[in-house]
C-alpha cells in the first residue's frame, strides 16, 4: 500500500493519496489547492488516480476534488446524501471502494457544526488491506 500526505497551510486541511503500487490503483481524498500535486505524486509512484473522494462540503472547504476529477480520468465520489449541484458518485454507509487489493469503506459519521451532510471517514484512517493471498507480482 502506498500512502502520501499532503499537509495544507492556506487553506488549511490534510490530502491523501493512497493505494495499490501493485494494481497501479489510487486515491485522492479532500484534495484542495493545486491539482498538479496530487498529479505528480501519481506519476511518481506509478500509480492512475480512480477515485477522487470528498468527505465532507461546506463553505470554508474549497475542494479541487471535481477538477482533479476531471483532470484525472476519475470518479468524482462523495456521500450519497451530499446536496450539490454537479453530478458525483454516492457513497453510503459501508459501502468499500476497491483499490487493487487495497479498499476503503464509507462510514456515515454524526452531522456536525461545520457541515450539514453525513460525511464518511478519513480515507487514512479507513484503509486497510484486503485479507486475499496475494503474489508479488500483484501485491501492493
Amino acid at each position: 500500500m502506498i500512502l502520501r500526505q499532503f499537509l495544507h497551510t492556506d487553506p488549511v486541511a490534510i490530502s491523501y493519496l493512497f493505494g495499490c503500487g501493485g494494481k497501479a490503483a489510487a486515491a485522492v481524498v479532500d484534495p484542495v489547492g493545486e491539482i498538479a500535486s496530487y498529479l505528480r505524486a501519481a506519476q511518481e509512484t506509478g500509480m492512475r488516480i480512480l477515485s477522487v473522494i470528498d468527505t465532507h462540503i461546506h463553505a470554508d472547504h474549497l475542494s479541487a476534488g471535481r477538477r482533479l476529477a476531471e483532470a484525472a480520468g476519475a470518479q468524482y465520489v462523495m456521500f450519497a446524501g451530499a446536496e450539490a449541484a454537479q453530478p458525483f458518485q454516492g457513497v453510503r454507509d459501508g459501502e468499500v471502494l476497491e483499490l487493487g487489493n487495497v479498499s476503503v469503506e464509507a462510514i456515515q459519521r454524526p452531522r456536525s457544526r461545520y457541515s450539514s451532510w453525513p460525511m464518511p471517514s478519513s480515507a487514512a484512517r479507513r484503509v486497510r488491506r484486503r485479507q486475499t493471498a496475494t503474489t508479488t507480482s500483484n501485491a501492493c
